[in-house]
């Protein structure tokens, strides 16, 4: 079962490469693929292991018929032997013989198929809580991966967002130096107008108190009374 191990080993050194490599995008779909071809080689195994277990059951049962045979014809041949009877005796013996051979290979299949068993058994599950350790790695990586990009999203959008205010922020400054100006200009013709129509004039001697505004109410209501006396 070297070739689990070398399978296991190849997906643990393509693990540490993804974990030293993230920005590889191909390094995780890759990594996932590895661990699905460690898995069909898994149920390969345990298909394998099913075989196996076959052969260890056939060939122990032929052990126990055997072993039953053998001790059939060791009765028969004393029985022979208690009738003197050399010449079957001599035929009993060959196929003890025989029997004796035969039972002592398959004793010896069967003992490979049990040991077969029990190391096939045991690399299995140690392969399949080496695949968990794996499908964990490969989640916490894809995980990492995940929230490496969405920082890094989130940081982009953040300096993009900073950049957007501070250009926002130079336009508003703009318009509020471009209205300063307009104002600024506004103000001097109104005064260029005032000086050229005499408004200038009239407001100076207005503060002065020379030049009054209009009439008050209490000056119109003396007018209209004075002017209404003199018709009586």
């Amino acid at each position: 079962m070297s070739w689990i191990k070398q399978l296991f080993d190849s997906i643990r050194g393509d693990i540490n490469n993804a974990g030293q490599s993230l920005a590889d995008a191909r390094a995780i779909p890759a990594l996932e693929q590895k661990v699905r071809d460690a898995k069909e080689e898994l149920n390969q195994a345990k298909s394998a292991l099913t075989e196996v277990m076959a052969q260890e059951k056939l060939t122990g049962k032929r052990v126990i018929d055997l072993e039953k045979s053998l001790e059939e014809y060791e009765g028969y041949a004393a029985q022979a032997d208690a009738k003197g009877d050399e010449n079957l005796l001599n035929e009993l013996l060959d196929k003890i013989a025989e029997v004796d051979e035969d039972l002592a290979a398959q004793r010896e299949l069967h003992n490979g198929y049990v040991e077969n068993v029990k190391q096939l058994k045991q690399t299995i599950v140690n392969s399949e809580r080496s695949m968990k350790g794996f499908e964990r790695e490969v989640k916490n990586i894809k995980a990492t991966e995940a929230a490496q990009k969405a920082a890094s999203m989130s940081a982009e959008r953040f300096s993009g967002a900073n950049s957007s205010m501070r250009t926002a922020a130079d336009r508003m400054e703009r318009i509020k130096e471009r209205q300063a100006e307009r104002s600024a200009r506004m103000e001097a013709a109104q005064e260029l107008a005032d000086s050229t129509t005499g408004a200038d004039l009239k407001q100076k001697m207005k503060a002065a108190g020379i030049l009054k505004d209009g009439a008050s109410r209490d000056e119109i209501r003396a007018r209209i009374r004075a002017r209404n006396a003199t018709k009586a």
